[in-house]
């Protein structure tokens, strides 16, 4: 069975091109070009995994990991962004981020963490 991801990120290319990665890994993927669209498909489809952008327009990854807090079910979140500022950090946290990677990232270190995730 395939693990069902979710990805938002507000950088075309940048999801692209993680959404083709993680295809290659064997995941089932969908994409998202903001938090707003993000939590509407979290209320659509059932996800193992979301792998978010902090900064993004109309609705950024904290309103986002807010909007889906509140679900019953606990979706395990990963957060990328390019701002390595302590509040975004903290806020990530307390809104259930399991682990945030600092762009530019590893995507060798994603995918790994990204099974070590899926595993628990």
């Amino acid at each position: 069975m395939k693990h069902k991801v979710l990805l938002a990120d507000d950088n075309e290319s940048e999801l692209s091109a993680l959404k083709e990665l993680f295809e290659a890994e064997g995941y089932e993927v969908d994409t998202a070009e903001n938090g707003l669209f993000a939590r509407e498909m979290v209320k659509e489809k059932e996800y193992d995994l979301i792998v978010t952008d902090l900064v993004m327009p109309v609705s950024d990854g904290i309103q986002f990991l807010y909007s889906i807090g509140d679900r019953g079910r606990a979706i395990p979140v990963i957060v990328l962004t390019g701002y390595n500022r302590l509040d975004n950090m903290l806020n990530a946290y307390q809104m259930g981020a399991v682990d945030i990677l600092y762009k530019p990232y590893d995507v060798s270190q994603l995918l790994e963490l990204c099974a070590k995730v899926l595993k628990k």
